[in-house]
């Protein structure tokens, strides 16, 4: 007797569940570790910015010979800070441009991972984040920052502060086993 074996092709419904099924844990367990990700990069990006921002009005007020000012705003929705320059009259005014606005998950201020009260500076944190006088950093033409100081940005778990010293130079850094590194 000649058996003809038919080679079965495709695939069955139950093999097609279990792959989906894994495929959804999958995607699942990973939301959960993207969304950390992001959150971190967000915080971590707007860090960056503000210090690039400094560095962009410390260039700014040396080119132009006149006063730059970052001016953070930690009351209002969103929270925002601006760069804003002096005119010939005195006046400071600013370009939309100049405007950079945390994303809704990041705010001024500090996080759970910070204990204590004693800053990045070594003075003790301000309670909306900006402890510049009257939350603007004032940077002059070829005096740098007369009264620096540090702004706190947090994700509520995570912060990270940008300490602006005399010459007007910004450090990001982050509190990591009780100390600011």
């Amino acid at each position: 007797m000649n058996k003809i074996f038919k080679h079965r092709f495709g695939v069955t419904l139950t093999e097609v569940m279990v792959v989906v099924a894994i495929v959804g844990i999958l995607v699942a367990s990973t939301s959960f570790i993207l969304r950390k990700v992001g959150r971190h990069f967000r915080l971590t990006g707007a860090a960056a910015q503000f210090k690039q921002d400094c560095t962009l009005a410390r260039q700014m007020a040396l080119e132009k010979n006149k006063t730059f000012l970052i001016r953070c705003f930690p009351d209002s929705t969103p929270q925002f800070w601006q760069i804003f320059r002096e005119d010939s009259a005195g006046y400071f005014s600013t370009e939309a441009r100049w405007k950079y606005e945390l994303h809704r998950t990041i705010s001024f201020g500090v996080g759970t991972d910070v204990s204590g009260g004693t800053g990045a500076d070594g003075n003790p944190i301000p309670s909306d984040g900006v402890s510049f006088p009257a939350n603007a950093l004032a940077l002059v033409p070829r005096r740098g920052a007369p009264q620096p100081g540090v702004v706190y940005i947090t994700d509520g778990a995570q912060t990270r502060a940008v300490l602006v010293n005399l010459m007007g130079s910004a450090t990001v850094m982050q509190y990591a086993n009780g100390n600011w590194q």
